[in-house]
């Protein structure tokens, strides 16, 4: 068991799960920071994204976000340490996510509790995000 992880932690893996962590990170931010350009440019054109925004492509999501930010004075997401799966230039992450939604006009927080699920690829841009599937973690 040591020696199996000793072969998986290597200098190389260990950088890719960093950089993956900083992009889902900067889905994130983007998002607070409602700067779609920075979001979109988590994703690989052609991404599958299945979530409460859009059920489809990215394409069809980010459409959706300035609609869904418009909604709320403010976010906020906390993101739980991804999960992160490697396979050469492929990877799996799960990453568990509390979203607070500042409702304007004193209608309180709204306050969401996701996963999300994605599909990654190492492209000449870095790791991105292919497939997408977000839900719900508690209703």
């Amino acid at each position: 068991m040591a020696a199996e992880r000793a072969t998986r932690l290597t200098t190389t893996s260990l950088l890719d799960r960093l950089e993956i962590r900083d992009l889902l990170y900067r889905y994130a931010r983007g998002v607070d920071r409602r700067d779609v350009d920075m979001v979109g440019a988590c994703f690989t054109p052609d991404c599958r994204y299945d979530g409460a925004l859009a059920s489809g492509t990215v394409a069809d999501m980010l459409t959706a976000l300035p609609a869904a930010m418009a909604r709320y004075e403010r976010t906020m997401h906390f993101m739980g340490e991804p999960a992160v799966d490697l396979d050469g230039d492929t990877a799996h992450s799960e990453t568990p996510t509390v979203a607070y939604h500042l409702v304007p006009e004193g209608g309180g927080m709204r306050v969401v509790h996701v996963v999300y699920r994605d599909s990654l690829r190492r492209t000449h841009a870095g790791w991105r995000i292919v497939e997408r599937n977000v839900r719900r973690a508690v209703d």
